[in-house]
């Protein structure tokens, strides 16, 4: 009896320590070496084979020590979808935070078989990198600007200031001729259009795009993406221009109650309009929540980008 229950014993740890070995590859650990990295860090994240780039979205994010998702991440898919970039924009990260990147394994390569298992990365902040001639303290940008009204910056300096921070904006169109667009579509509705053009480069980062928005669906503002919805759900435009015109109307419509100048091309304006919510936000500030959520300082970063080129002389 006591031969046959140590022969049992045996057994049941060779089960055990099989398992270990069996299930081991399908762990994975969070380094506790913590990397040291400045705030426009830009991640490179490498797979073995092409991935499906729309397992991409809600599996590669970055988390504070609390716990909470970084928003508005910027993927940048390379390689036919072997390599993907990762990068936060508008100071998202603190100095001396602890933030971990993780890479999940629910992502799917083109035939649809998930990773063999999850990354984690530790990191720090060390330094927030905020160029002196650029710097612009948030709580400056709460003052209430409007949408409608005229607008004050040069074309040439809105340009300038993407191509400083992007020097190959994923456009189809010159930058210099999207800036002067904006100007345009905004003057024949009475919007700010030069700061519906600090709003594009918010929405896409400098016009780098990798969120829900492909470039070429000529959307610079996100209009009818969803959050989680898949990439290029959200509204398609014929060109550069139509594209420019529907932003444009649609700040119209969230700024007030006046009719449109042009012919309405945004997909989205009548839903406004019959919701009753014309003219709910009048400034750029009354956006937050509304335009984007859930969208906290949305309306200021907006500001705070105009304040950076309104200083280039």
């Amino acid at each position: 009896m006591r031969k046959r229950l140590y022969i049992l014993k045996s057994i049941v740890k060779i089960i055990a320590l099989s398992s270990l070995l069996i299930f081991k590859a399908c762990y994975s650990y969070a380094s506790e070496n913590i990397q040291e990295v400045d705030d426009y860090k830009e991640w490179t994240i490498k797979f073995n084979k092409p991935i499906d780039k729309y397992s991409i979205y809600n599996n590669i994010f970055v988390k504070d020590s609390k716990g909470n998702v970084l928003t508005n991440p910027r993927y940048t898919i390379l390689d036919n979808g072997q390599v993907v970039k990762l990068k936060y924009f508008n100071n998202k990260y603190i100095t001396g935070e602890i933030y971990t990147l993780k890479i999940t394994n629910y992502i799917k390569d083109l035939k649809g078989r998930s990773l063999g298992y999850s990354k984690f990365v530790k990191f720090k902040v060390k330094s927030i990198l905020n160029y002196e001639s650029e710097y612009i303290d948030i709580n400056q940008c709460t003052q209430q600007i409007p949408i409608i009204g005229q607008s004050k910056l040069l074309a040439k300096n809105m340009a300038e200031y993407v191509l400083k921070h992007n020097k190959n904006p994923e456009l189809s169109i010159n930058i210099y001729d999207l800036a002067n667009i904006f100007l345009e579509e905004g003057k024949h509705e009475g919007v700010r259009g030069d700061i519906a053009f600090c709003q594009s480069i918010k929405e896409t980062g400098f016009f780098r795009y990798g969120g829900q928005v492909l470039p070429e669906q000529n959307n610079y503002a996100g209009i009818g993406a969803i959050n989680n919805s898949k990439v290029g759900k959200g509204a398609w435009f014929k060109s550069p221009r139509e594209g420019v015109r529907a932003q444009i109307q649609h700040l119209k419509a969230y700024a007030t109650k006046e009719k449109l100048n042009n012919m309405c091309i945004d997909p989205r304006y009548n839903l406004l309009k019959e919701k009753g919510v014309l003219g709910i936000a009048p400034n750029w500030q009354n956006l937050n929540g509304k335009w984007a959520v859930p969208g906290k300082n949305y309306g200021e970063d907006i500001i705070a980008i105009y304040k950076r080129i309104e200083k280039i002389k």
